[in-house]
């Protein structure tokens, strides 16, 4: 694989009582190959935090608006108002998830209300496949989107595989998320050195298979098989390497963020991990259970973020919640609550939006089975993580999604993506507008495949003033702000530099 810088166009700003740009480069033609032939990630890192068993939203995101219905639906089990932690006067958080509240302040923490889908299904192997799958409830698939995703991500696999993992899975139990019609896309373990000593003994089995339907079967096992064992050196490598400073629970989640976080911070390049937090299914003694593992989620996820942040790569990783299914509104006789529908869900990160999206679920306004209705389809945040994360087009999430959803305002995006019907042709950067300007002007430039991109604003002694862009992004046309309320009138400089992976 070469790299090649293949781009270079500056601008000028300059002014006099105002701030202006002109543009001094011409737009190049590319050299690089299309999109389709991509081999690495956009440099972004999704952790999903799988919370099995269903959980309870009303006792994890309590309606203090509708405090008396919700006591009197759950005489043992509710939790006291004086004792939960309130975020608005409206809506409280569980009492265990207190490191919440600090990411809520910090601006870190989205919760989006009320997310589900329509003809909500109460199997846990049922509803957990359509999660998985990003499915109709009547819609049958059998591959996860997150395996969508990375197989578009990465079209030459398994034939030419990337050199880091692209998903890893902290359980040994292969999850249906990143299934595919060419086998699992993940690499699964508990312990990154046991994985290494388990198949470092291994040698590939070269011999070639029958030329039958089970023969082509048997040669993709292989396949796979010789690939786990080259990565198993390289996740080793980037777990010594790593070195999480953050103090995190002993169980549960908090071993499994740990290694995310030393994997991460050891330079390992997979764009996704899937944690697994089990216990949810709270039929019976709900109190205690719960608090128990919503402390264990607070206290893993805030020591995974304070350790993302030391390293200074908190603006590459986001975390999201998801459980198949919520539970009732009203408790059991086991002092628990059985089956529901929709759940509360949490995205955290330096890049979210934070804050609320959406009202306490309607009490008073439940649905045939006087369950909570839903409010946000959840395909919506898998939409928005896509296409404001990951730096998808809507073409490209709806390829991935098998239907159009419109995002959520969970993350900030770095840059407004225009979608496009053909892959630009070009790369150039655009003159800016308007010219001249007070305080703020719009930069625009166009990408012809799938690149590493920074664009930089410096004063004409050469200092950087600003990074306004410094991710990978795919072909496409963006369009990003620049707000020069803090500058002094004059001349400014600025650069788009764009490297493309050749192979």
């Amino acid at each position: 694989m070469k790299r090649r810088d293949f781009l270079k166009n500056v601008g000028m700003i300059t002014g006099a009582g105002a701030v202006s740009l002109t543009i001094g480069g011409i737009p190049m033609k590319a050299f690089a190959k299309p999109f389709m032939n991509i081999q690495a990630a956009n440099g972004k890192i999704l952790v999903l935090i799988q919370l099995k068993g269903g959980i309870d939203g009303l006792n994890t995101v309590i309606p203090l608006d509708q405090y008396s219905i919700y006591s009197a639906n759950r005489p043992n089990i509710k939790l006291a108002d004086t004792q939960v932690i309130k975020l608005t006067n409206a809506t409280a958080l569980h009492p265990a998830l207190l490191q919440f509240q600090t990411l809520f302040n910090e601006g870190k923490l989205s919760l989006i209300q009320n997310v589900g889908y329509t003809n909500p299904n109460r199997s846990h192997f049922r509803a957990t496949d359509i999660w998985l799958s990003a499915s109709d409830s009547t819609q049958y698939l059998y591959d996860g989107w997150v395996a969508r995703y990375l197989l578009k991500t990465f079209p030459t696999f398994p034939n030419t595989p990337p050199l880091h993992p692209m998903g890893i899975q902290l359980n040994s139990v292969p999850s249906g998320i990143f299934d595919s019609d060419k086998g699992g896309v993940a690499i699964g373990f508990n312990d990154p050195n046991a994985f290494y000593t388990l198949v470092s003994g291994m040698t590939a089995d070269t011999d070639p298979p029958p030329a039958t339907i089970a023969g082509d079967e048997l040669k993709f096992l292989k396949e796979i098989a010789a690939l786990s064992m080259q990565y198993a050196g390289v996740i080793k490598e980037k777990a010594d390497k790593g070195n999480p400073t953050s103090n995190y629970p002993t169980s549960r989640l908090g071993p499994q963020l740990k290694i995310v976080a030393d994997l991460i911070l050891g330079g390992l390049e997979t764009p996704v991990y899937l944690t697994q937090l089990d216990g949810f299914d709270t039929h019976s003694n709900q109190l205690t259970a719960h608090q128990t593992l919503l402390q264990n989620l607070a206290d893993s996820v805030i020591a995974f973020q304070r350790d993302i942040e030391k390293a200074g790569l908190a603006d590459k990783v986001v975390i999201m919640t998801f459980s198949e299914f919520g539970r009732r509104v009203k408790e059991n006789a086991s002092e628990g609550t059985d089956h529901g529908t929709a759940i509360p869900m949490f995205v955290i990160g330096k890049n979210v939006q934070g804050g609320i999206i959406g009202a306490n679920a309607n009490l008073t306004s439940l649905d045939n089975n006087n369950d909570i209705k839903f409010i946000y389809d959840y395909r919506q945040l898998y939409a928005s993580v896509l296409k404001d994360h990951f730096g998808m087009t809507t073409a490209e999430a709806k390829d991935i999604l098998l239907k159009d959803f419109t995002t959520l305002p969970i993350l900030k995006p770095t840059t407004e993506i225009q979608d496009y019907d053909t892959v630009p042709t070009e790369f150039s950067l655009a003159q800016n507008y308007p010219n001249p300007f007070n305080p703020s002007t719009t930069i625009s430039y166009q990408l012809s495949a799938f690149s590493n991109v920074t664009l930089k604003v410096f004063d004409v002694l050469g200092n950087e003033i600003a990074t306004l862009v410094n991710q990978t992004q795919h072909a496409g046309k963006y369009q990003i702000m620049f707000d020069a309320s803090r500058l002094a009138s004059g001349t400014y400089i600025y650069t788009l530099i764009s490297r493309v992976w050749l192979y």
